[in-house]
């Protein structure tokens, strides 16, 4: 079993030779996952000179590590805003959830990047009664407010969806799409390096000291003048802007590959290559591979583990869901470091000059691809950016510094509030 991202056999990190330093540059960026990669074209092709820095390899962050499915869906449901925030206020964030669907699609065009990007749509789980007429319910206002097809799917419907006895309905979305992660964000590289924009891999920023000209940025490796910074770490923020940690739990999403499977049982299982998510707090989530060889699954978020224990957990649990899978094994488990905001929202905004995206909550492939095109704008046009998540409260709660001690209790609260089985 390999314990690096199964994305990475077809898009392995790229090796980028240390470039020396600029002493100046319009915008620094901190972070080389897709916001940071897609702010950096967008300035860079609007005439900002740019620098991108990482701590690590290029892209060895959650970019390259997520499940690839790419959605329109918060952790809040649309029903759920209706009820707090009212219908306009629904209505406006899903408009732009579909914004960040589409910022996918139109970055994957714009840049030619073969990723195995395909719209075959998603099938949302109900394991329960309950559960299946709360989902009914929230795509039938999705519907009826925005226009968003669905299709109720009985049990007796569900054997040419899935090939699993574990679910009592569903309802598919036929306009959702997943994505090959690692490909595209491999893309996203090798526009930026056509475009001649620096990338420092393996360079921490260290400090950032703010003037009435910019700001100083210095780095284990040396340092330079930036007219802005842009921070876009997301789940690896440290203590750069400690005023940022403080405002994001970090957590990790865990995933495994099964071992190649014979064509016959994939197309049992999963006919008609769709992606897969239950409908618990604590989601799980199942697709195919993009060159259709074995089943991916993400679940167990939150938990903390060693790889390989967490393989035979994954694995485990994927065999109560697909019982024909009790003689397979892991080719691949991995993980990725992912962050939540107390809110449970992305947030774009700006502290102390320094502009940031963060706070993904499960959604990072759409919402880090829409928030890197809005950070560029936010520069490039101060003022200009709409958007229902930008410059809003940012809470965070006393006494908190970015520890996330609490993760594994609170997904367990979760788990047992909704009543999830669990294999192991």
């Amino acid at each position: 079993m390999k314990t690096d991202p199964y994305w990475w056999e077809a898009a392995p990190r790229p090796e980028i030779a240390t470039a020396e330093l600029p002493k100046k540059v319009d915008v620094a960026i901190v972070g080389s996952g897709y916001t940071g990669l897609i702010a950096a074209l967008k300035l860079v092709e609007a005439g900002r000179s740019v620098a991108v820095f990482d701590s690590g390899a290029i892209g060895s962050g959650a970019s390259s590590r997520n499940s690839g499915f790419v959605g329109r869906t918060l952790k809040y449901s649309f029903g759920d805003l209706v009820k707090s925030k009212g219908p306009d206020h629904a209505i406006a964030t899903y408009r732009e959830m579909q914004t960040a669907f589409q910022a996918v699609a139109d970055t994957v065009a714009e840049y030619a990047i073969d990723c195995a990007f395909q719209v075959r749509g998603r099938l949302v789980l109900a394991e329960t009664a309950g559960q299946f007429e709360d989902i009914k319910r929230e795509y039938d206002l999705r519907y009826r407010h925005l226009g968003s097809p669905f299709e109720i799917l009985e049990k007796g419907g569900l054997p040419r969806e899935i090939g699993s006895p574990r679910y009592v309905g569903g309802v598919i979305l036929p306009d959702l799409a997943s994505i090959h992660p690692g490909l595209y964000h491999a893309g996203l590289v090798r526009a930026v390096m056509a475009r001649g924009i620096p990338l420092h891999p393996f360079t921490r920023v260290s400090a950032l000291g703010r003037d009435n000209d910019g700001f100083n940025v210095a780095t284990d490796r040396g340092q330079l003048r930036a007219g802005d910074v842009i921070l876009a770490t997301n789940g690896y923020t440290d203590g750069l802007l400690p005023w940022l940690q403080r405002r994001l739990i970090p957590f990790d999403a865990w995933q495994m590959a099964t071992e190649a499977l014979p064509q016959a049982l994939i197309d049992q299982l999963l006919p008609n290559d769709r992606t897969y998510i239950d409908s618990f707090m604590n989601v799980d989530a199942i697709r195919r591979a993009p060159d259709g060889s074995r089943i991916l699954y993400t679940g167990k978020t939150g938990t903390r583990s060693d790889q390989v224990t967490m393989a035979r957990r994954l694995m485990e649990e994927l065999k109560v869901t697909f019982p024909d899978l009790k003689d397979v094994g892991v080719s691949h488990s991995w993980t990725g470091r992912c962050a939540a905001t107390f809110d449970l929202l992305p947030h774009l905004g700006t502290h102390e000059g320094i502009h940031y995206a963060v706070g993904y909550c499960f959604a990072g492939l759409p919402m880090g691809s829409h928030f890197g095109r809005l950070l560029a704008q936010r520069i490039l046009q101060p003022g200009s950016v709409k958007s229902v998540f930008a410059d809003q409260p940012f809470r965070t709660v006393p006494l908190y510094q970015g520890n996330n001690w609490f993760v594994p209790w609170m997904m367990r609260y979760y788990d047992l509030k909704e009543g999830k089985r669990h294999a192991a």
